[in-house]
């Protein structure tokens, strides 16, 4: 497995078929790309703030989890760019996004009603540096 910063278009056309994010002025990527040059996960990260951003993931091979796109950013969100939270917002509708976030580590903070639609409320989770799992444990300790 290879990571590599979400440069391409074709990267980007990708992730869009697959995650909906929107390119603004402070989005960023990481790329996993499979031992045969396939993108086996892409995940976006955009709308900094000072305590963290929002992220979006696509993962097409399961298998660059494990081998280290989440580990990846992590350390960039926490480490690189000192942010505390990685946050998401899923439209409360769809329920593998939610079972998804969740399992990963996010936790449930607050709904918004209809927030992603009439009768769909968004539903945001966030994920703590200290408890954020894919973080290797010597940079847990370290200041926001």
């Amino acid at each position: 497995m290879r990571f590599k910063a979400l440069t391409e278009p074709e990267e980007w056309q990708w992730i869009w078929e697959r995650a909906y994010p929107m390119a603004v002025k402070d989005t960023q990527g990481i790329v996993a790309y499979d031992d045969k040059g396939k993108i086996a996960g892409i995940v976006v990260m955009d709308s900094w703030t000072p305590s963290g951003c929002q992220t979006h993931f696509a993962i097409e091979n399961p298998m660059c989890i494990r081998r280290g796109l989440f580990r990846e950013v992590a350390v960039h969100i926490h480490v690189t760019c000192g942010r505390p939270y990685i946050f998401g917002l899923i439209p409360a509708n769809n329920d593998k996004a939610h079972k998804f976030d969740l399992k990963m580590g996010f936790k449930e903070v607050a709904r918004v009603p209809e927030g992603y639609d009439i009768g769909v409320d968004y539903i945001v989770v966030r994920l703590a540096k200290e408890e954020n799992r894919w973080l290797p444990d010597e940079y847990k300790s370290e200041g926001a």
